[in-house]
């Protein structure tokens, strides 16, 4: 299974499970990180909108990434902001992947909704 296949993308949103977010009004983050079996590192914040990811939906999320090939470490950064985005459709988000080795790489994608300010998160 291809990473970027309609396939590959609805098997691995299957398992974004939400819930309603029971504060609405109020601009809450959200944290999630986690390791791969390659061990890449990712980190998803976000401020929920309507929908909150699940406790048990992101460890079986990240299990589902195991399951495809991911060429580079922005494929799968991207592919995870889609995903994200499609599923949970949040104010503002942000995941990031980190590959430790000889050399270390980081990769981090952003995205919010029109007219949201980031302003929010600013203490």
């Amino acid at each position: 299974m291809a990473h970027g296949d309609d396939c590959g993308r609805l098997t691995r949103r299957q398992w974004l499970g939400s819930t309603p977010n029971p504060a609405p009004r109020l601009d809450t983050q959200v944290c999630w990180s986690g390791t791969l079996a390659d061990g890449r590192a990712l980190t998803l914040e976000y401020v929920p909108d309507r929908r909150v990811l699940r406790p048990d939906a992101f460890a079986a999320y990240l299990d589902s990434l195991n399951a495809a090939p991911w060429p580079t470490l922005e494929a799968l950064v991207s592919a995870i902001l889609d995903d994200i985005n499609n599923e949970l459709v949040p104010r503002w988000v942000r995941v990031s992947g980190t590959q430790n080795g000889a050399v270390s790489h980081r990769v981090t994608a952003s995205d919010r909704q029109p007219g949201w300010d980031t302003a929010a998160l600013r203490p």
